[in-house]
Parts: C-alpha cells; structure tokens; sequence
C-alpha cells in the first residue's frame, strides 16, 4: 500500500530585527468579499450539486446545518415528466411543454450531516425537521410557500470522523467544506481512507483556506511582529506560519494542497473533475499581487473511476484504518425527518383535470386582476401546482389547451420570463387591493439567507472577510474574544482524534456562521 504524505515546508518568515511600524500614508489593507466569503463556497458546492443532479449528500463536519437546511428545501417542481403524461396524439413527445429556468432545482432525496459538536448539531436537527412540527406559527416567514413534491429523509449524526458509520458507505456525494485543517496530526491521514476507501462516494467536494492568500491581509514584507498580532501562529509547532483562524492545525500552499490532491485520488481510484479556488477581494490588492496569492479558499471535486476495483480498494482502507488505532465512540443518530410528497405527487392529468388547471389559472388571473401574470408566480399558487402533479410541464400543456389563455413564451436569452395572457383581459369591476390569498410574501431588497430582514439596514452591504463554516478571519475580528467566543461547557465539549486529542478543548469545528462586514488591518 502507498501511504500518502504531505510535507508542509516553512516559508521564510522576517525577522524581529526588521520589525518596524507601517507609515501612516499607507493605504490598510482591506479585504471585502461579496457575496460572502462562505456563501461564495457554498455556491460552488450547490453548482456542482445541481449539475451533476445529486440527490444524496452526506456533509462531513456539518456544523450547524446551514448546507442541510438548504437541501432540505423542496424543489419548486418535478423533473420533467415522461411522454407519456401528455396525452395529445398530435404532440405526444411533450417536448414543446419542456420549461426551462436560468438556474436547475435541487431534488435532494436523502441528506445527512456529521458533527462531533453537540451545541452545533441542535441547529442542524432544527433546520432540517419537517415545516411546520415545532408549532411555529409560519413555516416560511421570510418566502414563497412551496408544495413538496418528493419525498426526502433528513439524518442528524454525531460523533467523529475516525469512526466507520456503515450507513454512510456508498453515498452518492460527500461534501466537507473549511474542515480537514481543523484535523490533529493524527486524525488527517484518516480522512483519504476513510472519506474516498470506505465510504466510496460517487464524488467528494472539497475546500480548505489558502495559506498563499494570507500574505494578502498584510503589506509586502510586513515584520513577523505585526502579523503575529493580526493573526494565530501555527499551534502545534511543526511551522512558523501564521494562520487565519487559531484552530487551524495547518494551512496548505497551492502545490501542497495540489498534491495531496493527487496522492488521494491517485491511492484511492478518483479522477480530479476540478481543482482551483473561490474567494477574490472585491478591492484590488494595492501591491498587485492578486494574481500571485489568488483565491482565498482551495477546492476540488473528486470523481469515482468505475473500473470495478472499488470493493478490493475498500477492504485496503478499512485496513489502513485499523493500522492507525484511531479511539472513537459510534456515532450517535440525533434526529431523523421524513418530508413527505403531496399526494398528488405524479399525477398523471386527464383531459378533465386539464381543463381544471385552465379553470383555475383563469380564476386567479381574475381575482388579481391581471391580463398577464408570469408562468413561475401562477405556479407558486397550491392549488394550480397541485393539479399538476408536481409537473410544471403540464401547466405549460394546460394553458396552450385553453381556449381562454395565451403562453407566452420568452426568448432563449434569459432577458425575459415565460408569461400567461388572459385573452380579452380583465373584464371591468371594482379593483382588488390585493391578491386572493397569502401565497406570496415580499422579500426585503437586500436580505441575504440566514438574515432577520428586520434587522436589515437600508445601507448596508453584505460584504465579509473570510469566511464562516469553521473559516474565521486574518484577526480577531471575527470574534469578540477568541477565549469566550468559543468556550463550551465541559459537558458540550467533544474531540476527535486519541485520548481528547481534537486541540483546543474550547474549539469544536463548524464553527459561528457569524463575520463582520469589513476586514481593516
């Protein structure tokens, strides 16, 4: 068996001789990101998920579930339906109903998350339980209701990485976003073996910081001294280096993290789809160097070679697990939701039911005085999407077999949405103030996900410097105290790795979601 090593070297640091203060006239280092740093991670995450249409997740290092409670949401309809749903003989392939939007839907199926943190997990299990169940009076506060249409189970674990979980062998995709360099020394050669060996996902998305960017939160040549202060040298030693977050056990160079890339996928039987960053300042770097330093997060997507060698890989990896001795409690199941479908989920229609869903388009689009209402808002009101089956095709069918309404079909070029007429328009009557209904709610201009829009500020931007998800910042501005912001209760504390050995026993990964708006140093 190959055993996969990555070096981490020193890089030169300056001397206490050359500590000087930075002149008055130079410009601070500012280092903004919009969108957020960690919404910029979970983009690329979400991206790929959509593309490759990956129903089943498993998010290593969870945290507080902000990536579960996003996949937990229903998708606002079905994939396309079969032919055979249409029912005309004169356009039986269906393919002029085919609807297209900018973005694809998540139809997440089966999604869990695994965490060590007790304090974190709380709010995993909360965002991913069913709408409604904690007697909250409004499910969706702050958005449009949506009708689930697919089924979806939901699983909360806690315990280590370390420690095998059968249930997890086989997932379709492992996601584990700003976690390995919170790994101790002698959990990390885990990871390889455990993550792309045993469990053997389809794919495995990755990221971790960049140590290479670092350099862009100081001036060139800025003295040791001054970045010790901005920063958290390397805690266990084995480096001079400063890191960005002071339970980061290490920080990789590009050439670095790039081999161990390949080591992994190499060892393990993967090709690397991708291999590059996320993570560029919104202000040009005053010295130049964007280029040189690049992104502010690495990431990589493996995928599985499917050359039926996986089986006799796995056996390898549970014995290179049983080599490293690694202690470890079974994971415990927290919480497990079932999201159940509508019932009229895949309903195939009938010419009676077709002519319901025109019936009621026409109904709406008459209690809210509209002659034209987009085809996405109609869909958006229950009891038109239900008729449907989940179906946003069968909408598109219904409206061009009714006599009493026009589609209105919008170009290839994204510059407008598809649209329903109403032919002869509103007859006149009295003016509606409103809608029927509650079905949509209005959305604050500048809300971001995971925000109080009444906590909103008109200008306010929503800018970070590193990000969350276990990221925290250059300084100790990310939190307001390091030692208080992450001291635990002795009974709250859990580690990874032999005998307690997860580092600081006031730090648990995941990490706060929280950052300030702007980095100045």
């Amino acid at each position: 068996m190959t055993t996969i090593t990555t070096t981490i070297h020193e890089i030169e640091e300056h001397a206490d001789d050359l500590d000087e203060e930075i002149e008055a006239d130079e410009p601070n280092v500012q280092v903004n990101f919009y969108p957020p740093l960690f919404l910029q991670r979970r983009m690329w995450i979400l991206d790929v998920l959509r593309r490759e249409n990956i129903v089943d997740v498993l998010d290593v290092g969870c945290g507080e579930g902000q990536l579960l409670s996003v996949l937990a949401q229903p998708a606002p309809w079905l994939a396309p339906p079969p032919a055979s749903v249409f029912s005309s003989p004169a356009r039986a392939n269906g393919e002029e109903y085919m609807y297209k939007s900018d973005l694809p839907n998540l139809h997440a199926r089966r999604i869990a998350g695994l965490d060590i943190s007790a304090q974190d997990l709380a709010f995993a299990v909360k965002g991913t339980e069913v709408p409604g169940s904690s007697k909250e009076d409004d499910p969706y506060p702050y958005g449009v209701r949506v009708t689930r249409f697919e089924d979806l189970t939901a699983k909360v674990w806690k315990g280590g990485l370390q420690v095998i979980n059968e249930e997890f062998v086989g997932v379709e995709c492992i996601v584990c976003t700003e976690v390995i360099e919170h790994l101790p020394p002698d959990i990390l050669p885990a990871l390889a073996p455990m993550l792309l060996g045993v469990y053997h996902p389809t794919r495995l998305l990755l990221t971790t910081p960049s140590y290479t960017f670092n350099a862009r939160f100081t001036r060139p040549n800025a003295p040791r001294a001054v970045r010790e202060r901005q920063a958290y040298p390397d805690p266990t030693g084995r480096t001079d280096r400063i890191f960005r977050h002071h339970d980061h056990k290490f920080e990789w160079t590009e050439d670095e993290f790039r081999a161990w890339c390949h080591g992994a996928a190499d060892e393990w039987g993967y090709d690397i789809e991708a291999l590059g960053g996320v993570g560029r300042p919104l202000e040009d770097d005053p010295w130049g160097r964007d280029e040189q330093l690049g992104d502010a997060s690495f990431v990589v997507a493996f995928r599985r070679k499917e050359d039926g060698k996986q089986d006799e890989r796995a056996e390898r990896a549970r014995k290179a697990l049983e080599t490293l001795a690694l202690k470890g409690e079974p994971h415990e199941l927290l919480a497990v939701h079932e999201h159940k479908a509508h019932e009229t989920a895949r309903r195939h229609p009938t010419p009676d039911s077709v002519k319901l869903i025109g019936d009621a388009v026409k109904a709406k689009m008459e209690s809210f005085r509209e002659a034209f209402i987009s085809l996405e808002q109609m869909w958006f009101e229950p009891e038109v999407s239900t008729l449907c089956g989940g179906w946003i095709e069968v909408l598109v069918w219904a409206v061009e077999c009714y006599d009493g309404l026009n589609l209105l079909k919008a170009p290839n070029d994204g510059t407008k949405e598809w649209s329903i007429e109403l032919v002869g328009g509103v007859e006149d009557g009295p003016p509606a103030m409103w809608p029927e209904g509650d079905s949509i709610d209005l959305i604050p201009e500048n809300w971001m996900p995971g925000q109080d829009p009444e906590d909103l500020s008109s200008d306010e931007e929503a800018v970070s410097s590193t990000g969350a998800d276990g990221d925290v910042s250059w300084n100790g501005s990310e939190v307001e105290d390091p030692d208080e912001s992450w001291t635990r209760h002795d009974s709250d504390v859990e580690t990874w790795g032999k005998g307690g050995g997860w580092g600081d026993p006031k730090q648990e990964w995941g990490g706060s979601e929280e950052e300030p708006s702007v980095l100045h140093i």
